[in-house]
């Protein structure tokens, strides 16, 4: 198909095809399988090989009696330390290396057996520090491992909430697979999910100008850094802050995902989808885009509303640490859930208003959702550890550049076949434009040769005809001699030579221009016996300089000459040619003859026609003579 014809149609090459329901499905069920294969790694790591306790005594306050609960128990609210109590089964008293092993514990959890601390992390009482997702695995002294011992475990409450899940007695290598996997699912991947936090915070910080869509790069720098802070607050074991510092840094971390969350998708379900074109209406805020004004809008009232909640924060936890946490926190995540189903309806609204074209960004992003909403419930509800969400954490920010490079691939592909066809247009137009230029100068060459034709003519009728028609009427009278006729015939003869070599010349070289004219002026010379010298220089193309104004030149040159021979008597008459330092032509001729005072000279009609000729043609005409000669000069711009 030709170029031209490609571009009438508006073709631009193909774009990748859409990512089909197959690929959707194997996508999303691979999210599931990694959620249930942590989900499972969890469970299993629970179920460990070993004598499982859930069956204890506990003293929820220091001197209450201890009374039966089934583990795992909770207690809220004081800041004193709980005890759980059980005894030592003759298997595990028999075992070659005893261990127990503390699925979790909140905060500091101390082993005492038979009243004696053995073992633990943390002090006893004070500041408590953070050990609430870490598992222990202690050895039991062997000395001590007596069937019927008296095994209490210590718990420290972390800010008012304390409790302990089931434990577990047996060999010490049979416990430590469980204890590893248990410390690297609770511990070890939130530190890594921290660090991506804060990595992807950096990074959307600082590209947030280069990249564009400033809105969407704050908003997702901000979840990040919400989350890395929520790390921050419940990651380092020992932090040098105390824990009701640690939990309000937690606190706010886990407000400014919320806030941020909202705005990420809100950012993200308007800057890539299309403008509305019907008047907006309340239902729009859920379902469809929403324009910039309003967005930034959105951006201004959640950071209002993070500082504030940070400032309220803060009074609740230094009013009443114990009860102000277990208020916070069950409000925060009732909030949470609330700002993670409007983000789930927008999603879904989204991506059915653009037909899932992109499914693997869209299974990303309900799988983030749906994950942080089973942890809520697990959490909140079941007492129970989520893993989901870390998973999804950790898959989210690769789900997310893929779909970024995704869009980059489609603007690339857009902007070059953008390219292709604004390439096709600026061919077709250079064709068209070349055309254009050919016709006008076409046009322009047939205006000069008229224009030149109508030039020839005048000069032929007025200049040349007249001589030939006075000379007719002089040899009719025989009012003139022979001499005086054949020197007005050489004279016609040299005008209309002179006419025919300026249209030879034709507008370029005003060098060569002279050379023409040195070739008809030096005979005479040679005859009167005076010398010509000739002292040109190569002034380069001189364009403004066509037929008619050489002509002009000639006329002049040819007039000062031709005055020089007859009247100033010279030995050597000099021609000379030069670009100035303006750029402009100077054209000079002078004879050393005896010259004439030009304040006592009356203008001849040789001189006025000169300065007429100059005049026709924009130059500058000087005229200076002493009794060192004569000399005139030409200055014209080419």
């Amino acid at each position: 198909m030709p170029d031209s014809e490609q571009v009438e149609r508006g073709l631009t090459p193909p774009t990748p095809s859409p990512v089909g329901w197959p690929t959707a499905v194997a996508i999303i069920v691979l999210l599931l399988a990694c959620c249930g294969a942590l989900l499972s790694a969890n469970l299993v790591a629970e179920n460990v090989p070993g004598k499982r306790v859930s069956q204890m005594l506990a003293a929820d306050l220091p001197g209450s009696p201890f009374l039966e609960v089934t583990l795992p128990h909770w207690h809220c609210c004081a800041t004193t330390p709980m005890r759980f109590r059980t005894t030592l089964d003759a298997d595990t008293a028999n075992a070659q290396d005893p261990a127990i092993l503390i699925v979790s514990a909140h905060d500091n959890a101390r082993l005492f057996i038979d009243g004696s601390l053995v073992a633990g992390e943390g002090p006893g009482t004070g500041e408590p520090t953070n050990w609430s997702r870490r598992p222990r695995l202690f050895h039991i002294p062997k000395a001590m491992a007596l069937e019927g011992a008296h095994i209490e475990i210590e718990v420290q409450r972390g800010v008012g909430f304390g409790h302990l899940r089931p434990i577990y007695f047996g060999e010490y290598d049979r416990l430590y697979p469980s204890y590893a996997a248990l410390r690297f699912l609770r511990a070890d991947m939130q530190i890594a999910n921290g660090t991506i936090g804060a990595f992807v915070a950096a990074f959307c910080f600082a590209a947030a100008s280069l990249l564009g869509a400033r809105g969407l790069m704050y908003a997702l720098g901000g979840l990040a850094a919400s989350w890395a802070l929520q790390v921050l607050g419940l990651g380092p074991s020992e932090p040098p802050w105390s824990g009701v510092v640690a939990n309000g840094i937690y606190f706010v971390g886990y407000l400014g995902t919320s806030v941020f969350l909202v705005w990420f998708f809100v950012e993200w379900t308007s800057v890539f989808a299309a403008p509305l074109r019907r008047p907006w209406r309340p239902i729009d805020l859920l379902i469809s885009p929403w324009p910039t004004r309003l967005r930034w809008r959105l951006a201004t009232a959640g950071l209002s509303l993070l500082a504030l909640g940070a400032i309220v924060i803060a009074l609740m936890l230094q009013q009443d640490a114990a009860i102000g946490s277990q208020d916070v926190d069950r409000l925060l995540g009732w909030l949470t859930l609330v700002a993670i189903a409007f983000c789930l309806i927008r999603v879904v609204a989204y991506y059915w208003r653009t037909g899932f074209r992109d499914l693997f960004e869209a299974a990303a992003f309900l799988f983030v959702l749906l994950a942080a909403i089973a942890d809520i419930v697990m959490v909140r509800f079941f007492f129970m550890y989520g893993v989901s969400l870390g998973a999804a954490v950790m898959f989210f920010p690769l789900a997310l550049l893929l779909s970024l490079a995704a869009r980059a691939r489609g603007v690339f592909e857009a902007a070059t076949a953008n390219a292709d066809k604004l390439n096709l247009l600026v061919t077709a137009r250079e064709r068209e434009i070349v055309e254009a230029m050919n016709e006008v100068r076409r046009n322009e060459r047939a205006a000069m040769l008229l224009e030149e034709r109508s030039r020839i003519m005048r000069d032929m009728h007025d200049v040349i005809g007249g001589q030939l028609l006075g000379l007719i009427l002089q040899a009719r009278s025989q009012s003139s001699s022979d001499t005086r006729l054949v020197s007005g015939l050489e004279q016609s003869l040299d005008d209309l030579r002179m006419v025919v070599d300026s249209l030879e010349q034709g507008e370029g070289s005003l060098t060569g221009a002279l050379g023409a004219f040195r070739a008809r002026i030096e005979p005479r010379c040679e005859a009167a016996g005076v010398a010509l010298v000739w002292e040109i220089q190569d002034v380069g193309e001189t364009p403004n300089i066509g037929p008619d104004k050489t002509l002009q030149i000639y006329r002049i040159l040819l007039e000062a000459c031709t005055n020089a021979l007859r009247h100033g008597a010279p030995k050597q008459i000099s021609v000379s040619l030069a670009r100035t330092i303006s750029g402009e032509i100077e054209i000079g001729v002078r004879d050393d003859g005896g010259g004439f005072a030009i304040e006592n000279h009356a203008p001849g009609r040789g001189i006025a026609n000169m300065q007429t000729r100059a005049n026709r043609i924009g130059a500058a005409m000087r005229l200076s003579s002493d009794e060192n000669g004569a000399r005139l000069t030409l200055v014209l711009r080419a």
